[in-house]
């Protein structure tokens, strides 16, 4: 079974999305930092993660040309870990990234992962997702209160219809209390694991910031308030 290690960065936002977690929890995501990916082998390995996921207290590629050392290095990790403990695949860790800017927006290769998961807030910005190699692209949603069943029925059309979108994920929005809300969530049960994946609001990874490892997302709330 897959075990993700969540790589949680923060080199800034656009501060564009109508909703943000990170913002309305008033989480505490420390800079990221080149050094701040010295222990990602160490913590890969004595926690038996196959899988790495990029996502950020704002967006992991904003400004992605000003950390592109960041991004060699953590790839280079990535590479380099099967020969470095001696294990029978030579293949690289996947590398599932997550972010709001659609493809065109930005110069990062796509094509170097295992999946990319957009983070998308509109109809139309379903027309901006390309598949750029051999990447599986999923597009996710936040349902918010203003949802309609027509809103999700024709994201849903266009996805199954699109030849660069493979997967289709709902999930709700989480209050600044950080509660899950319930918007349409009986019709969105409804069509999980047929038209799209409705995703419960839970802690199921390890986080992973600046050398450290965190078991829930919200301890980054928790560590600002100390």
């Amino acid at each position: 079974m897959d075990k993700y290690l969540s790589i949680i960065t923060n080199f800034g936002c656009h501060y564009t999305c109508p909703y943000c977690i990170a913002k309305e929890n008033n989480m505490h995501i420390p800079v990221t930092t080149l050094e701040g990916l010295d222990n990602l082998d160490k913590v890969l390995y004595e926690n038996e993660c196959n899988i790495i996921s990029v996502s950020g207290g704002g967006d992991p590629l904003h400004h992605y040309e000003e950390h592109v050392d960041w991004y060699r290095k953590l790839f280079k990790i990535t590479r380099e870990y099967a020969s470095r403990h001696s294990l029978c695949s030579t293949a690289p860790i996947p590398i599932e990234m997550h972010t709001s800017y659609m493809t065109g927006k930005s110069s990062f290769p796509f094509y170097d992962c295992y999946r990319v998961v957009y983070h998308a807030n509109t109809y139309e910005q379903l027309k901006e997702i390309q598949r750029t190699g051999s990447e599986i692209t999923r597009v996710v949603y936040v349902v918010t209160e203003d949802f309609s069943l027509n809103d999700i029925m024709n994201i849903a059309i266009f996805v199954k219809e699109s030849s660069d979108i493979d997967e289709l994920s709902f999930r709700q929005l989480v209050d600044n209390n950080y509660e899950s809300q319930h918007y349409l969530e009986d019709y969105l049960k409804l069509g999980h694991k047929k038209l799209w994946h409705y995703i419960e609001q839970n802690d199921y990874n390890l986080y992973y910031a600046e050398n450290k490892v965190s078991y829930r997302y919200e301890d980054f709330k928790i560590a600002q308030e100390i």
